[in-house]
């Protein structure tokens, strides 16, 4: 893949990542952590670390293909009855012993996603249930459902662009043909109900600021405004899912991160510097609402009071 502003098409996920660009998981850290740790996480430094992958990550991005690409190509099932313990024959539990982790490691190394056939089962249940619900809603999301059917948008579409001199890249999960809006896919441990979802996960993972970045390089690419909508999933049965959307205030809140990040960024580049924390004493300020919990706290009687006060 060229590293340069464009619109790509088919672009492997090894690449996209190793594309030397500026993403929304590196602004994040720049807003919340500090330069020196985006540098770290960055495609400048030689001795970056790739992400450690999980089981859970695994089953996610299978989901991710079966949903948005129709299909599990770069998927390795590994059956643990094919790898039994060399001493005693007993089947492995998970990846449990060297030669399972072998296979696994292999699948890797030859650019799978490994999983074991028991979980493979369950992730081709919770992709059926998304699509099923994604074709629920003709009546009520039109817009959404249109975007998923066949020449209706794009699944794992690349863009890049110049941004004032850094380079940057995003990888809708879908997009519509008319570039309109983005359906980002989560999965996760976490419910799918919409307003605790909200609360939690969107700010804690700072996905607002996501979905800014996003709309941010669509605009840049394609000279639209972006609508963006998360598809949200629970990965155990029944595999629920819900939609949770953006208002202008969030986008507002993210948009000022982004702008924030990317002018820390391009800043740090001239210089050839990425500061990390100050090293000064910093003062951190307790919020206001803390400061009334325990004023209403102390206003009552303890109920771990040896000695409360006697009715008379």
């Amino acid at each position: 893949m060229k590293s340069a502003p464009g619109i790509y098409k088919g672009v492997p996920m090894e690449d996209y990542h190793a594309a030397p660009a500026v993403n929304a998981r590196l602004l994040k850290i720049m807003v919340e952590q500090c330069p020196a740790a985006a540098f770290f996480a960055s495609f400048l430094n030689p001795e970056r670390v790739p992400e450690r992958v999980s089981t859970t990550m695994d089953a996610g991005a299978i989901a991710h293909a079966i949903l948005l690409e129709g299909g599990s190509d770069r998927v390795e099932v590994i059956d643990p009855a094919q790898y039994p313990a060399k001493t005693t024959g007993a089947i492995p539990e998970g990846w449990t012993n060297q030669a399972i982790r072998a296979a696994r490691d292999n699948a890797y190394l030859a650019g799978r996603i490994p999983i074991l056939k028991a979980q493979y089962a369950s992730v081709e249940a919770m992709a059926k249930a998304a699509r099923a619900f994604v074709d629920s809603l003709a009546a009520e999301e039109p817009a959404i459902y249109r975007a998923f059917q066949p020449g209706g948008g794009d699944s794992e579409l690349t863009l890049m662009w110049d941004d004032h001199g850094a380079l940057c890249r995003i990888r809708p999960d879908r997009i519509n043909t008319e570039r309109t809006l983005i359906v980002d896919y989560k999965s996760g441990d976490t419910t799918a109900e919409p307003n605790t979802w909200g609360r939690v996960q969107m700010i804690r993972m700072g996905y607002y600021m996501s979905a800014a970045f996003y709309r941010r390089g669509v605009r840049a690419q394609c000279g639209t405004e972006c609508d963006y909508v998360f598809l949200v999933q629970e990965n155990e049965p029944p595999y629920l899912c819900s939609l949770v959307g953006m208002d202008e205030q969030s986008f507002h809140l993210g948009a000022s991160k982004v702008d924030y990040g990317l002018t820390l960024w391009r800043k740090c580049m001239h210089a050839g510097r990425f500061p990390a924390y100050p090293g000064r004493v910093c003062y951190p300020e307790i919020p206001v609402y803390e400061h009334a919990r325990w004023e209403e706290f102390e206003s009552l009687a303890s109920p771990y009071d040896p000695e409360p006060e006697r009715v008379r």
